[in-house]
């Protein structure tokens, strides 16, 4: 009987030892991920932003729209899709882990042949063939291909997650930037009017004094060279503000009249916080960055289920049911037909399918290896720059308050002299309008660094924080 067993199980045995004919020998990836220390990140501690940074502002009119656009924007549900269709992937891949089982059932009259192997009764005649079966399979996971397969998927899905989270950072953060990029051109708009009248104010004494022999029509002519100018600035200013509200429909989801009477207002002051150093916890906190990482944790879960192609497949299936022909015994006992038993495949020669399929798995790796490298160097150099903007706007600013300052302080020495009588109210006129200038730059470099305050926000991850996928079990 041993003899027998041994003789049985030849088949099995030569196909094994002839596995070897198919390996994955010398098929490996090439690319290495680059760490924090690589590109010398900082690790001192840092201040992250909030998830909901914008409720820092207390501004509900910004706060409104950022809601609005977050819950209509086309680009927002396109990623909540694609989140939705990979943790569908996640479910389908975990499915393979458990048995599958079908009821099939079959009712096929049928014309039995006369000159066949059909015997009487049933040549010649019309019988029904019937069928009500029970099939099962399983398939053993030896070599861990439905695990990898399932972890696979759930890195795909935690990328689609982190990607929803990436857009929804760049989104709010253009929001608020437009919001107040239509705040400061209303601003703008207000110091310019006033130059406005201010000019024309000129003008009109200039006009007086004119008359009075005091002043040359030169000086006339000089008083009033400015206004053009300053009314083509106002119809700029127009135009950006028209533009802005309309970028702010669409990132809303809302059509252009939505936002024709926003109003929108900048926050009382900006303060400029600025990190030392790019931190290398920066790696952990930006969406883009983990989903790069989860894309590449995906790739690895593939290479590992191409891997398994490489050794036996073992399934288990069974049936139970019943079959006849005609309907008179089709539910007896003596209908039972059932079975049940292995099924082993083995590769062995394939003409090269299974290495190249791993050598193009090993180059996706690579790929999502190199495209995480890239991601993270462009968020380092994103981070970077911003600090060098707010170290220079900084510098800027102090500057800019001093000159505020002396225009301010020439402008009340100006009213002072001719309240006293010793200058005219022209020179006032011209001292006020350097003050409404050095306004307008302040009012700038506050807009810019607001600006800037968001920019290195969005670049240190916009309050991301990482989230376990909904299909990981």
């Amino acid at each position: 009987m041993k003899s027998a067993l041994i003789l049985r199980s030849a088949p099995l045995i030569a196909a094994l030892a002839v596995a070897g004919c198919v390996n994955y020998s010398g098929l490996h990836p090439h690319a290495s991920i680059n760490s924090g220390n690589d590109l010398n990140l900082s690790a001192g501690a840092q201040a992250w932003p909030e998830q909901h940074w914008w409720d820092s502002y207390h501004d509900p009119v910004l706060t409104g729209l950022i809601q609005q656009a977050l819950s209509q924007n086309p680009g927002m549900k396109l990623a909540e899709a694609r989140l939705a269709k990979a943790a569908s992937m996640a479910q389908m891949a975990d499915a393979g882990a458990y048995p599958v089982a079908a009821i099939n059932a079959s009712v096929m009259p049928e014309h039995f042949t006369e000159n066949y192997i059909y015997p009487p009764p049933f040549a010649g005649k019309v019988y029904s063939t019937n069928m009500l079966m029970v099939n099962a399979k399983y398939e053993f996971d030896f070599w861990g291909k439905n695990r990898a397969a399932l972890n696979a998927a759930l890195s795909s899905e935690k990328a689609a997650q982190a990607e929803i989270q990436s857009a929804a950072i760049i989104l709010t953060t253009s929001v608020a930037k437009s919001y107040f990029a239509l705040a400061r051109a209303g601003e703008q708009k207000k110091i310019l009017q006033t130059t406005l009248k201010q000019r024309q104010e000129l003008t009109k004494v200039t006009q007086q004094r004119l008359l009075a022999g005091l002043d040359t029509s030169q000086d006339m002519h000089l008083s009033k060279q400015g206004i053009p100018a300053i009314e083509a600035d106002i119809i700029r200013l127009d135009e950006q503000i028209s533009l802005t509200r309309n970028a702010l429909a669409a990132l809303t989801g809302q059509g252009p009249t939505t936002t024709v009477n926003l109003e929108a207002t900048l926050p009382p002051g900006v303060s400029l916080t600025i990190p030392e150093q790019v931190p290398a916890e920066l790696i952990g906190r930006r969406a883009d960055i983990s989903a790069a990482r989860s894309r590449v944790e995906a790739a690895l879960g593939q290479i590992a289920v191409a891997k398994t192609e490489f050794y036996p497949n073992v399934n288990l299936s069974a049936f139970a049911g019943f079959s006849s022909l005609g309907f008179t015994h089709w539910l007896d006992g003596s209908s039972r037909d059932y079975g049940v038993g292995p099924a082993i495949s083995l590769p062995i020669f394939d003409g090269g399918r299974l290495r190249a399929n791993l050598s193009s798995k090993n180059a996706d790796y690579d790929i999502a290896v190199e495209s995480y490298n890239q991601t993270l160097i462009e968020a380092v150099h994103d981070v970077a720059d911003q600090l060098s903007f707010m170290r220079s706007l900084s510098q800027q600013q102090v500057q800019q308050a001093e000159l505020q300052r002396d225009a301010e302080s020439v402008y009340e020495l100006a009213q002072k002299r001719e309240q006293a009588g010793l200058i005219s109210h022209v020179s006032v006129l011209n001292a006020q309008t350097n003050v409404l200038s050095q306004q307008s730059a302040a009012l700038d470099l506050r807009a810019r660094a607001l600006e800037l305050t968001m920019n290195l926000n969005r670049a240190l991850g916009g309050g991301f924080h990482e989230q376990k996928p909904h299909s990981e079990f």
